[in-house]
């Protein structure tokens, strides 16, 4: 039997073995998750106003700061006073400043001034020869205001204390019969510390009452700053004041 298979030809290609190669394929986009939520126009807006606002602090701050802050009204003065008082050296010597304004008006008070028991006055000037006296309290006070009178200006204030009997001893014991002023002129050029005139220790014998009358006695007082003056004596008046009724530089007790 003839050979059935077909004849070979020679022109069909040879099958050679080869290696399986993976060919890279393109990088793709990630697909979004399912749960993914596109960005909207609105949020990315917002962002870029973000970032525009941010800019523009970034510069604010590299010109010097930001905007001119609106001025503050002035605090009133009495504010400014109360703020200084949290110094504790302002509060000394506020303090000192209250003790010292408590002390004069006490002084002033007790020993200071005169009280009137007419319509006589001697704070202007020197006192009519005709005024009627100015009062004291007390004998004491009565003559520590004659000092307190004779170291001021004008010295002539003093004569108001005195009644017209009093008054020309007092003209009489200094060269000057019938012109108080003028003596108290004279006294008032031989103080040298009017602050110590004025304040004159009175001795626990410097005052004699007896009833209505007393005498003070010059030279059982101590006195600094200027002369020392003489014998003083004093009636009560029916108003219950003292006026100064007689004067003299020396007396039986002051020698």
């Amino acid at each position: 039997m003839a050979d059935q298979r077909e004849p070979r030809s020679d022109n069909l290609p040879e099958i050679v073995d080869a290696e399986v190669v993976d060919v890279a394929e393109p990088d793709r986009a990630p697909e979004p998750s399912p749960g993914a939520r596109a960005p909207k126009a609105s949020e990315d807006a917002e962002y870029q106003e973000f970032l525009e606002f941010k800019r523009f602090k970034e510069w604010q701050a590299s010109q010097g700061g930001g905007a001119a802050s609106a001025p503050q009204p002035e605090k009133p003065w009495w504010k400014k006073a109360l703020g200084a008082l949290r110094y504790k050296w302002v509060r000394r010597i506020l303090y000192v400043l209250i003790a010292l304004l408590l002390l004069n008006l006490a002084y002033d008070h007790y020993f200071g001034g005169s009280d009137s028991s007419g319509g006589g006055s001697g704070t202007g000037g020197s006192a009519p020869v005709d005024a009627v006296p100015m009062t004291a309290q007390n004998p004491q006070q009565a003559i520590r205001s004659v000092h307190n009178y004779l170291r001021a200006v004008p010295p002539e204030q003093a004569c108001a204390l005195f009644d017209a009997q009093g008054k020309d001893g007092f003209g009489k014991a200094y060269g000057t019969p019938g012109d108080c002023a003028a003596a108290a002129r004279s006294v008032h050029d031989q103080i040298t510390d009017p602050n110590a005139y004025a304040n004159p220790k009175f001795g626990h014998d410097a005052i004699v009452e007896a009833g209505s009358e007393a005498q003070v006695l010059g030279c059982r007082m101590q006195v600094t700053g200027g002369p020392q003056l003489g014998t003083f004596r004093l009636t009560k008046t029916p108003q219950g004041g003292w006026t100064i009724s007689a004067y003299a530089l020396t007396s039986s007790s002051c020698p």
